[in-house]
């Protein structure tokens, strides 16, 4: 049973790394940090320092940069003459903790000139539990007519066994007066989560969220529906020695998200750990 959990997990965060993979930046990062940040000095051939953070471009040849956090890029298909780019700039980095913001960027995808960039304090926080990835999410998130958001995720893992644990959050932005805003601030969408012995006997939770558009409300903007499947496990050893199922409930909810003048607020049940 644990290992149906990881493995449906596993599947998750490996779609989440495609959101990336799809349009990455190739060989234009380090020139994306050259000309987004001035006074940043390459350190080595996959580093740079900016105002003292540290920022990893990505190893194209070795195609990992081992669990830290590099630069991401992906085109907007809804507006392909925009390139997205995440720049995690970490202060902090050692092996028991990793902390730092996470710059996200508009740029003209045949220029590279920076036409937004909106900072996230402290966004970047690896420690018990860490980020596992970091992507985009491209879907077509029409807010109103004429205005498109795209997503940020941030899928999370925790370092126990026995208490596993797994989170994918996302998050929503968009262009308003010129400027690129928040506005819907965290929504965890997958997560799972279990006690058990380390061999078989445990609980496990599991619970998935899907974003839908609605209708436009009152403000101009559109309601944002949210369908969730829970689903609670106990595995047990069965009287043949097996590991086995003993018990399952799925259940479902719906939440309908208002805009509220400057953002969707996402009740606390919702937001990520």
């Amino acid at each position: 049973m644990m290992c149906r959990f990881l493995i449906t997990a596993a599947f998750l965060l490996s779609a989440e790394a495609a959101f990336a993979a799809e349009g990455g930046c190739g060989t234009n990062a380090a020139a994306i940090i050259a000309q987004t940040y001035p006074t940043a000095e390459k350190t080595s051939e996959t580093e740079f320092v900016a105002d003292g953070a540290t920022i990893l471009v990505p190893d194209e040849e070795k195609g990992s940069s081992d669990g830290r956090h590099p630069v991401v890029c992906r085109v907007w298909p809804s507006y392909p003459e925009r390139l997205l780019v995440a720049v995690p700039l970490i202060t902090e980095e050692s092996e028991t903790l990793t902390s730092g913001d996470l710059e996200l960027l508009v740029l003209d995808a045949s220029t590279l000139k920076v036409q937004q960039r909106l900072r996230l304090k402290e966004r970047i926080v690896d420690d018990a539990i860490a980020i596992k990835s970091i992507t985009f999410d491209t879907a077509r998130y029409q807010l109103a007519p004429g205005q498109i958001a795209f997503g940020v995720r941030l899928a999370k893992e925790g370092a126990s066994r026995v208490n596993p644990f797994e989170e994918v959050s996302l998050s929503l932005y968009a262009i308003s007066s010129g400027q690129l805003k928040s506005v819907l601030d965290g929504i965890v969408v997958t997560s799972s989560s279990g006690e058990w012995d380390g061999n078989c006997a445990g609980t496990f939770e599991r619970t998935t969220r899907t974003l839908a558009m609605g209708k436009i409300g009152g403000n101009g903007y559109a309601d944002i529906m949210v369908t969730e499947i829970a689903s609670s496990i106990t595995a047990a050893v069965d009287k043949n020695g097996g590991c086995g199922e003993r018990s399952r409930n799925d259940e479902t909810a719906r939440t309908r998200l208002t805009y509220g003048g400057k953002r969707y607020p996402v009740p606390e049940a919702l937001r990520p750990f």
